[in-house]
């Protein structure tokens, strides 16, 4: 009954009407001339032409002082320029041949809002020495930077929420924009016809707890004597009478003695014996050598929650979830990146490549106004 009574204004969603201008400046006078089809797509000529790609960066600019549009563009301008379309049966016949132009218009559009410049990668000319990646669409640039004299600050690519997530593809693309000195967007797009959008990067979970090569021998031997003493209880342990635990990233104090986990018990015994670290240990065993401390995540829908320092100084920052358990679609990826973010926490996805774990950051984002 309370919500029922709060007074807000439902944010108003646009439709994006064909055939009407979501502009709020007063069409010309004398109505602009639509696309015309060449053999190798859709044109605007001159001198409508330099006014679109000079002052927006749309089109590709031809010799003849002609601009070549994508179907996302045509859209853009449609809706924004006052450009018609090239027919009133246009954006259905391409949608036929091509039913990702709806993606990638609506995609378009909301990249552009907030001012700043998108231009697919392929009107991306030579002459400008971009070395983009196959599987980027758009590259961007910041809504004060002059496109065809300064490079680009972003890589883009979109997705439906539906669409499956290759993970490791995702490391690899993030860290192939970030060796060109650039940052990584994706753009995801859901039933509702709305877009997030989110920056994906690499972070690296780093904390201040001591490390086991950080104890004395007789440190050790004294754990390894508690440990020694411990009780089998539901899948962990029960080490009972324990006033002097010195490892207080292991285990949680309850019940005047320690408890420990299945995962933290199994890592001790490798640490004791001096044993090769299994490769179910392995993630737990590089966030331990890290620093951190490691808490179960299960809910906050995630394998760990890890924190910088011990548990009452702070709150964890991090939420981390093994690739072997990752959301397989954007749209769970996007619920946990919201859950993670609505209790102040970075969602990463831990994946193993090139002979070291990699923590692969992803976060909602407002390109320009973050």
């Amino acid at each position: 009954m309370a919500r029922q009574n709060r007074k807000f204004t439902p944010r108003q969603r646009t439709t994006r009407p064909l055939g009407e201008s979501l502009s709020s400046n007063q069409p010309p006078a004398q109505p602009l001339q639509a696309p015309s089809l060449r053999s190798d797509g859709w044109y605007i000529e001159p001198p409508l032409s330099s006014r679109l790609y000079q002052k927006s960066g749309l089109g590709m600019m031809q010799s003849d002082e002609s601009i070549r549009l994508t179907p996302e563009e045509i859209m853009f301008c449609h809706w924004h320029r006052h450009v018609p379309l090239p027919s009133e049966s246009w954006f259905q016949e391409s949608v036929a041949t091509d039913s990702d132009i709806i993606a990638r218009s609506i995609v378009f559009d909301t990249a552009r809002s907030g001012g700043e410049i998108l231009i697919p990668v392929e009107n991306i000319p030579e002459k400008w020495g971009i070395d983009a990646l196959e599987s980027t669409w758009a590259l961007r640039w910041n809504r004060e930077h002059v496109f065809s004299k300064q490079s680009p600050v972003a890589h883009v690519r979109w997705a439906w929420t539906t669409d499956e997530i290759d993970w490791a593809e995702m490391l690899h693309w993030t860290r192939e924009v970030h060796s060109r000195g650039m940052v990584a967007e994706f753009f995801v797009i859901d039933e509702e016809m709305d877009v997030t959008m989110y920056l994906l990067g690499i972070d690296q979970p780093n904390g201040h707890q001591p490390l086991w090569d950080s104890f004395t021998l007789e440190e050790k031997e004294h754990l390894e004597l508690l440990w020694s003493q411990r009780i089998p209880r539901g899948s962990g342990w029960y080490i009972p009478n324990v006033i002097d635990w010195p490892w207080d990233s292991i285990g949680v104090e309850h019940l005047s003695g320690r408890h420990l986990r299945e995962e933290e018990g199994a890592w001790l015994d490798v640490l004791f014996n001096g044993l090769e670290v299994p490769s179910e240990l392995e993630l737990f065993s590089d966030l331990m050598s890290r620093g951190v401390l490691l808490r179960p995540g299960f809910k906050f829908g995630s394998r760990w929650r890890v924190y910088e320092t011990p548990v009452g100084d702070a709150h964890a920052p991090w939420l981390v979830q093994p690739v072997d358990y990752a959301p397989l679609t954007w749209e769970g990826a996007c619920l946990a990146v919201r859950l993670s973010e609505g209790v102040n926490k970075a969602w990463l996805c831990a994946l193993y490549s090139q002979n070291q774990w990699h923590y692969l950051h992803m976060q909602r984002w407002l390109p320009g106004r973050n």
